[in-house]
């Protein structure tokens, strides 16, 4: 199985566009180019979709009714453990020592059958065993479909996730 552990803020959601107060019940409403572009990794790699964004907070359901609502592209089938969790359950000490790395970690520490990953996201807070599989859709100011910045999942960002997860 291959997974998109997919950041929403940055990636799919600019704020700075002309859509921004375009908005539904869960919030603002994503830049369409960008969900094109997930889309096209979905389909170029048939990888499933689990939410490491903190959108993950409203819970799993919410996640898929956003997906199913808004008609987005591929399948969401879980969301990363949170930085309280792992403090809670004794794997960490201090909450600001859990990296967005850490919680993905986790995740596909506990869940077997995984090939291939990928990370989507504008930040950099990521274990060093997972930067070859990070996207990183900031400071893309190159990307000519880049939004201030650089920001959000370009189509270069999305040819790179593809080219890391591998063709179907």
């Amino acid at each position: 199985m291959k997974i998109i552990f997919l950041d929403i803020d940055g990636v799919l959601n600019v704020h700075s566009v002309g859509s921004k107060y375009e908005r539904d019940r869960f919030g603002h409403l994503f830049v369409q180019d960008f969900v094109d572009n997930l889309r096209s990794i979905v389909e170029a790699t048939d990888a499933k979709i689990v939410i490491s964004s903190t959108w993950r907070m409203a819970g799993l359901q919410i996640m898929r009714e956003l997906w199913e609502e808004r008609d987005l592209p591929g399948e969401v089938i879980d969301i990363t453990i949170n930085a309280y969790e792992i403090v809670q359950e004794g794997r960490a000490e201090f909450y600001d020592r859990v990296e967005r790395g850490h919680e993905i970690q986790e995740w596909i520490d506990s869940h077997s059958g995984i090939d291939e990953y990928v990370i989507l996201d504008d930040d950099n807070d990521f274990l060093d065993s997972q930067r070859g599989r990070l996207v990183r859709t900031s400071n893309n100011i190159n990307h000519p479909d880049s939004i201030d910045t650089g920001y959000g999942l370009t189509k270069e960002c999305a040819k790179k996730a593809i080219r890391i997860l591998g063709h179907k």
